[in-house]
């Protein structure tokens, strides 16, 4: 250890002796006197340090000396940065990390290593006191902390990338009680989301998004990972708990090369934290939290983590779980009962990692949850937002979804080339059951009858995903990452439409009007390359491109619907259905069989994906770039009785109706990231422009249904800011700005059989549904000491603006909905045992109306002379909720 000291620390700092005072005591403890008693800054990793123990240091000593005494039998040493501040390490790290080829990943390469390796880091000065690394927390050359993310299969810093990708920490995680996607929104630049439940995010980025009616999609226009394993859904993306992740990163825009023909808006990758194998043999935490929700009842629960380090330096355990029960705030009159959506979630994980010596590593991941959930986040339809009642519906829904996921994750460093190998299985089920007030109310005008309606929905999917990962690391200016991936999904998606009144109506007689079975196999086969060029020392070329053979097939298993085609007399009013005019059924399976189309529906997307760019250091703190990409995803089948309510009982248009195909996004984009005032104030700007064709969006007739529609034109600017104004306090700011539009006319329903002076309703010029031209997020981080009692007072507030925008493609008035404030604010205490936090989420309490669904075929002209529909529901966000929890770390 001091032979390694003296090669690290400076001459003078060899030759000084202090006078150490400083008594046995917790590791983070000691540093804290060695550094406030030599007048030096230390940086280490919390997660190591936090159990260890030293012995006493007293009398007269060099550092090296001290540094050798206090980290006798702790594994740890300590190494001088360029900027005269020690970094203390595991001892075997740095050995690996010295006997391997350097990897070139930022300019800034020591402290990245440093701040990607653990998962906290704490800056002790001069004056002893301990802080929390944040954002704006000083770095080895006196500046701010790097933010490490590995979004090029690289470890870079986000500084140093001329792309725009987002990455949150564990720490930052915790610390800003980010829990689900709706949290994640509020720090991540251009990301929104809407819940319409718990579990069911309709997500945002840039403007472009999933259609609503997406379970009939083929796929998401976004690509989700967990554990570098794909785990998006078709339609709304589930969450996964925030509890004992490492990190999460966020890419903005299409990136195919790497990450698949889905991410054609975006990528988003959950990290979990693994086992520290060079740091203490059992350590962890446990944390327990309870809220109370405005208008509503509690919520409770509690997370745990702990690494069981089996065979130090090579065979470690992490183990974590977690537990929610969420009463809601919904009540629901008609049945005389309240808080009706309520939440239960309860899962947990096991990281086991190998690592037999320093080239090989082995990682195999297990995630389980399960959870039950009460109604949607639904108010009654043209009720006040604040009401939080449903009491149109005469029964409360339930609904579950279980989700399994296995990983394994092979690693071997050949000294050029990194071959990583990735295997996944993931299983998933849900149930739902819920009053359908969309159809109970839409289909009013075509029944003389009771039209209450449920929804009973199942889903069901199976997935095995392969990848092999190639990823260079030369000494010249070229270098590669490569690879081919193979995925098999299937899915089996199960639909009832059900009533009491239906069997007035029904020929044969029935309450059940629509029940659908429908499997659905994926098969994918792709291979990408990217290479980088450094054609000069600051500039770098960056170009790829990904083939993508996908085939989808879709099998219509069994299938019974009311004939659903609209009837309309000569002026185009409806001719409903009654107890004496009676609607008969369809069984599509046998039309379609009858006219020579079959059951089985088969799309293949075929094609390569490419990927370009340029990034150049105008000075180490200021870099230039530009991107083009272009992203695409598969076609698929959607609703049957949505494609037959427009079909006018033709067989051919049912069959064009019932199938849409693959859509596809150009992106284009440009900016620069800068560091200014010593790395104090961090400024990044960029700016976009998509042309989405053939968009997979969402229609209503009145079932859901996906189809091809109008081309999209999406200009944007984003900015990100941070600035720390000083060691304790540091705040940022972020803003998206949004022009979105269709540039073409479109009908989705033939509105010359309405007798409505219109020929579309979807016009060039509308904006895509949930599209806000600003949104903006501000806030900030406070952390300081409170005295030398070892106690630190921290605080994190933010504040989240979405602006005015439309809930329907049509941009039905009705439609439109109101900005939304959110502000969120935590205070805590804690040392190196403890944390106690007070929190508000949505501390207006501002509730809002987040989603409305409205139905194409019952819409009207107004007053105005615009076309409009009145919705058949709304969803609102949640009310304020305050809470407390307790950390205890061991």
């Amino acid at each position: 250890m001091l032979a390694f000291l003296s090669s690290a620390v400076a001459e003078s700092d060899l030759e000084t002796r202090f006078n150490f005072h400083i008594e046995a005591a917790t590791l983070p403890e000691a540093i804290g006197d060695l550094s406030e008693q030599a007048g030096i800054q230390v940086m280490y990793p919390y997660d190591l340090a936090q159990n260890a123990r030293t012995g006493e240091v007293i009398g007269d000593h060099t550092l090296a000396e001290a540094f050798g005494i206090l980290f006798r039998d702790t594994g740890l040493c300590a190494s001088r940065s360029s900027g005269g501040i020690y970094l203390i390490t595991p001892a075997a790290q740095q050995m690996r990390q010295e006997g391997k080829v350097s990897k070139k990943i930022s300019r800034k390469s020591l402290l990245a290593r440093l701040a990607s390796g653990v998962s906290s880091v704490i800056a002790v000065s001069g004056m002893g006191a301990g802080a929390i690394a944040q954002d704006g927390a000083e770095s080895a050359d006196g500046g701010r902390d790097e933010i490490v993310v590995t979004a090029r299969f690289r470890e870079e810093s986000v500084q140093d990338m001329g792309m725009s990708v987002t990455g949150v920490s564990g720490d930052d995680i915790v610390r800003q009680g980010i829990r689900n996607f709706d949290d994640l929104s509020r720090t991540v630049v251009g990301l929104q989301t809407y819940r319409s439940r718990q579990n069911a995010n309709d997500i945002s980025i840039r403007g472009l998004r999933d259609a609503k009616g997406g379970i009939y999609a083929s796929s998401s226009v976004f690509s989700i990972f967990l554990d570098d394993v794909s785990v998006a859904s078709s339609g709304s993306q589930r969450d996964f708990s925030s509890t004992d992740l490492n990190r999460i990163e966020v890419i903005r825009g299409p990136q195919p090369t790497l990450f698949g023909e889905g991410a054609v808006g975006g990528v988003i990758r959950y990290f979990t934290s693994e086992p520290d194998l060079d740091g203490p043999a059992f350590s962890g935490f446990a944390r327990g939290f309870i809220e109370t929700i405005k208008s509503g009842g509690i919520a409770y629960g509690g997370e745990t983590g702990s690494t069981f380090n089996l065979v130090p330096g090579k065979l470690g355990l992490r183990v974590s779980g977690f537990y929610r029960n969420d009463d809601g705030f919904i009540d629901n009159p008609s049945e005389g009962t309240t808080d009706v959506n309520d939440f239960e979630n309860i899962g947990g994980r096991a990281v086991l990692l190998a690592r037999p010596n320093d080239d090989l590593e082995i990682r195999l991941s297990a995630h389980l949850m399960r959870d039950d959930m009460g109604e949607s986040n639904q108010i009654d339809p043209g009720s006040d937002a604040e009401d939080l009642s449903f009491g149109v519906s005469p029964r409360s829904g339930t609904a579950t979804d279980d989700f399994d996921l296995y990983a394994g994750r092979v690693s071997y460093d050949l000294g050029s080339v990194e071959v990583v190998s990735i295997t996944g299985y993931m299983e998933r089920n849900q149930q739902i059951s819920r009053f359908d007030p969309a159809n109970t109310f839409d289909l009013v005008p075509f029944f003389e009858t009771d039209t209450t309606s449920f929804n009973v929905t199942g889903a069901s999917q199976e997935q095995w995903s392969q990848e092999f990962r190639f990823i260079s690391d030369f000494d010249g200016p070229l270098n590669f990452t490569a690879g081919a991936y193979f995925r098999d999904r299937d899915s089996l998606t199960r639909s009832l439409f059900t009533g009491p009144g239906w069997a007035a109506v029904t020929e044969p007689s029935s309450p059940d009007f629509y029940k659908a079975e429908t499997g659905t196999n994926s098969r994918q086969y792709s291979g990408f390359a990217e290479l980088n060029f450094d054609v000069t020392d600051r500039l770098r070329l960056i170009g790829g491109a990904r083939y993508v053979d996908d085939r989808v097939t879709s099998t219509i298993v069994s299938n019974e619907v009311i004939d659903f085609v609209l009837r309309r007399d000569m002026g185009g009013a409806i001719i409903p259905w009654t107890p004496t005019d009676r609607i008969g059924f369809t069984y599509p399976a046998e039309v379609l069989n009858d006219a020579g189309f079959g059951t089985v529906f088969n799309f293949h997307l075929k094609r390569f994906l490419p990927r370009g760019g340029a990034e150049f250091d105008v000075t180490d703190d200021f870099l230039l770039y530009a991107n083009a990409a272009v992203g695409a995803r598969n076609g698929g089948t959607g609703q049957p009785i949505a494609a037959l309510a427009v079909s006018g009982g033709d067989a051919t248009a049912f069959y064009n109706a019932l199938r849409f195909d693959e859509d596809s996004v150009l992106s284009l984009e440009a900016g620069f990231k800068s560091s200014w005032l010593d790395d104090d104030l961090i400024v990044n700007v960029g700016v976009y422009r998509s042309k989405f064709k053939d968009t997979q969006i969402s229609v209503q007739t009145p079932a859901f249904n996906v189809v091809n529609g109008p081309a999209q034109r999406i200009l944007g600017l984003e900015l990100e800011t941070s600035y720390r104004v000083s060691d304790a306090l540091s705040g940022f700011f972020n803003a998206n700005i949004v022009d979105a539009e269709f540039t073409e006319n479109f009908a989705s329903v033939d509105l010359s059989s309405q007798g409505l002076p219109f020929d579309f309703d979807i016009p060039m010029g509308n904006a895509p549904e949930n599209a806000p031209k600003l949104s903006f997020a501000l806030g900030y981080n406070y952390d300081r000491p409170l005295g030398s009692s070892g106690l630190r007072l921290t605080s994190t507030g933010s504040f989240q603006f979405i602006g005015s925008r439309y809930s329907s493609n049509q941009n039905y008035p009705l439609t439109e909905l109101d900005t939304i404030e959110h502000m969120n604010l935590r205070v805590g205490i804690e040392n190196d045992r403890f944390s106690l936090n007070a929190y508000a989420s949505n501390l207006l309490n501002d509730i809002e109306i987040i989603q409305s669904d409205t139905s194409s075929i019952t819409h009207y002209v107004n007053s105005d002379g615009v076309l409009d529909s009145n919705p058949g529901s709304h969803n609102v966000n949640t009310p304020r909720v305050i809470g407390v929890s307790l950390t205890v770390r061991y």
